[in-house]
Order: structure tokens, then C-alpha cells, then sequence
């Protein structure tokens, strides 16, 4: 995939992304008591320090004194459910320690949209 198709695509997810925000209404957001979490992510179980910190090295990776962008509102919750709730370990975690890293995450998404992720799922596998 050459550059500019590479810019296109991330163009692309952003403005799908943006769609799914648009009707957001955060006072309408509940997250069930019991969720356990799911498996949907092929990393290895972690502690949510060890996560948090390999999402917030990967997140900041590059900006070298420049401030840190802020994703769109929403897209935490969006990092929230596709990534955080999918880990094998977030039914062990804190809610500060789940917001925490949805924080983390959705900068990754913003900054670098799928690869973001990706970036994240890698460093995990590596680090387990």
C-alpha cells in the first residue's frame, strides 16, 4: 500500500468514525454491571498497569515536545468497547483503570487510526 492510498484509507475510517459520533449522546451510555469482557483481542492476560503503559509509550511515541492531540468526543467510548472490553484481562480491571486506558487507546486511534490498534495488539503479544 503506497502513502497515498494508506492517507485515503485513515481518511476514510475518520469519517466513518465521525458518522458513528455524530449522534452521540453520552447521557444514554450504561455499561452492564456484569460484563465479564471478552477475548476478542489475541493478546496474552495483563495487568492493567502493564497495558495502560505500553498504550500510553505507543500513544505519545513521536511527539517530542508537541502537546497531545484530543480525539473527538466519543471515541473513547468507541476505544471503549472495540478494544478495552476485548482484552482477555478488563473483566479484572478497575473502571479508573478501564477509563484510563479507553483514553489512551482512542489517541491511538485518533493519531493512527486501525494501525493504532494493531501497534497496541503487537507490543502486548510481545510483552506476554
Amino acid at each position: 500500500m503506497d502513502e497515498d492510498e494508506h492517507r485515503r484509507e485513515e481518511e476514510a475510517a475518520r469519517r466513518l468514525i465521525a458518522s458513528w459520533l455524530a449522534d452521540y449522546d453520552p447521557s444514554e451510555t450504561v455499561l452492564p454491571i456484569d460484563y465479564r469482557g471478552g477475548t476478542g483481542l489475541a493478546v496474552p492476560a495483563a495487568d492493567a498497569p502493564t497495558v495502560i503503559g505500553i498504550a500510553r509509550q505507543l500513544a505519545i511515541e513521536g511527539l517530542e515536545g508537541a502537546s497531545l492531540p484530543d480525539p473527538p468526543a466519543g471515541l473513547q467510548l468507541i476505544a471503549e468497547a472495540l478494544v478495552v472490553d476485548e482484552h482477555p484481562s478488563a473483566h479484572s480491571w478497575t473502571p479508573e483503570e478501564r477509563v484510563d486506558l479507553a483514553q489512551w487507546v482512542a489517541v491511538l486511534v485518533h493519531r493512527f487510526g486501525e494501525d493504532g490498534v494493531r501497534r497496541l495488539s503487537s507490543r502486548l503479544s510481545e510483552s506476554g
